[in-house]
């Protein structure tokens, strides 16, 4: 999926992301945060990161387009307080 405008990475995504880099190849297993399969599916399909590897060796590295996703503003939903 891919997208002219960045999407933000929610805040569970961004912790993930985090701990990657351009260059360097992470073992997923080894994060020091977690993220499961659906979450690194799902951060794969926006163009977020890399993968290679099997299981139990999965290895993901950020992308450019991640880097983007992480300094992108993240939208915050507020909530009426009161209400009329």
């Amino acid at each position: 999926m891919t997208h002219d405008t960045p999407v933000a990475a929610n805040m569970s995504q961004r912790a993930v992301m985090q701990y990657l880099s351009l260059t360097e190849w992470k073992v997923v297993s080894h994060l020091p945060v977690p993220a499961g399969l659906v979450m690194i599916d799902r951060i794969r399909d926006h163009g977020w990161i890399e993968l290679r590897g099997m299981k139990p060796r999965i290895e993901i590295r950020l992308t450019e387009l991640g880097r983007e996703a992480m300094r992108a503003p993240i939208a915050i939903k507020s909530k009426k307080i009161g209400g009329s």
